[in-house]
């Protein structure tokens, strides 16, 4: 048996993609003892990883202040790994309590955090999200030197550390074989488009859902967690739900039977600092199922895509619903997409 290693969250699901997934279990099957400490998590074991609730909590504030120094460096400490791999911008500085108690410790960037604070809609102060912008780049920037490893998500978010000699861990999706992909028994009346992912504000949910109210000849299929009960409710009053079938959270596994059995995927996130340089997984998904697709016109995906996909303006839901009248409309450019995908995004 390997070293041991313990994977620590006190935002993400248990089963996370990144983190579950593709960190967790690539390392459990390269021989190291892999413990995930998760927030709000029920304690078992899945795959041959050991995972460890603890209540945390959902007051950001208390979260940042109070999780981090008391509740998760108490239970990091019982494990007694070698490794400590941290996920959320809070952690860092129980990162620090863990290098002074000898411990290895690894940062996962899974986002651009300067950039993100300004888009996240609890901070409702311009003047706020600007200062804590500033004040998240300065503490990274002093503390990030300290610890043993850095991890990031994107070649963008690396290139803000090129001193620290950061790892370049990018999202793309674990691809099943297509053929053993069972075709999900879903309902389906009419063309569907599927959207998988968080629903919320900034990743435009209500513009797209918007969009279904002049598309009543197809339905959108949302496969993921809103961002709160009060959006949620916010996007069932408007007048495009009656066109959207709501599947919540499905198992990672069980996704791709879902994406197999519609025939647009779409994803229009809105044009926020940290979403115009990302490469979201899901078009990769999409892909990998032959889906045409409609996407946020932005300069990055559209060069990286190509022909693979069509854009639009995801703030208009008029833009994005004739985005999907064009597709369901014309069977020659969804066929043409398809062919693209033969040969990878952008015809790399």
């Amino acid at each position: 048996m390997g070293s041991k290693v313990c994977h620590i969250t006190t935002v993400h699901k248990p089963f996370d993609n990144r983190i579950f997934f593709k960190e967790c279990v690539s390392l459990r099957e390269a021989g190291y003892e892999v413990t995930l400490l998760c927030a709000r998590a029920t304690t078992q074991r899945r795959d041959g990883i050991n995972i460890i609730g603890f209540p945390g909590h959902t007051s950001r504030l208390k979260r940042f202040f109070l999780t981090s120094f008391i509740d998760v460096y108490q239970e990091a400490i019982k494990v007694n790994a070698s490794i400590y791999h941290l996920h959320d911008p809070e952690l860092i500085w129980m990162g620090l309590r863990l290098k002074m108690a000898g411990k290895k410790v690894i940062m996962d960037l899974h986002e651009n955090n300067a950039a993100a604070i300004l888009s996240r809609p609890y901070v409702k102060s311009a003047f706020l999200k600007e200062f804590l912008s500033i004040a998240i780049k300065k503490v990274e920037g002093w503390l990030l030197p300290y610890f043993d490893a850095i991890v990031t998500a994107r070649p963008d978010i690396s290139a803000l550390f090129p001193k620290l000699h950061p790892v370049t861990l990018r999202n793309f999706p674990v691809l099943p074989d297509y053929d053993s992909i069972p075709v999900s028994t879903i309902v389906k009346t009419k063309p569907a488009l599927i959207y998988v992912g968080g629903a919320s504000i900034i990743r435009g949910t209500k513009e797209l859902i918007a969009a279904m109210e002049y598309c009543p000849e197809a339905e959108l299929w949302i496969l993921g967690p809103f961002e709160s009960e009060t959006f949620q409710r916010a996007c069932e009053n408007l007048a495009g739900w009656k066109h959207v079938k709501y599947l919540g959270v499905v198992e990672a596994t069980e996704i791709f039977s879902y994406i197999k059995a519609a025939d647009i995927g779409i994803i229009t996130f809105l044009p926020y600092p940290n979403h115009i340089t990302t490469l979201a997984t899901k078009p990769f998904e999409y892909m990998a199922c032959g889906l045409p697709m409609v996407m946020s016109d932005f300069p990055y995906w559209r060069a990286f895509f190509g022909d693979s996909s069509l854009y639009t303006d995801p703030a208009d839901p008029k833009a994005i619903a004739n985005s999907i009248h064009r597709l369901l409309n014309d069977n020659e450019l969804r066929e043409n997409m398809r062919e693209k995908f033969e040969t990878g995004p952008g015809g790399i």
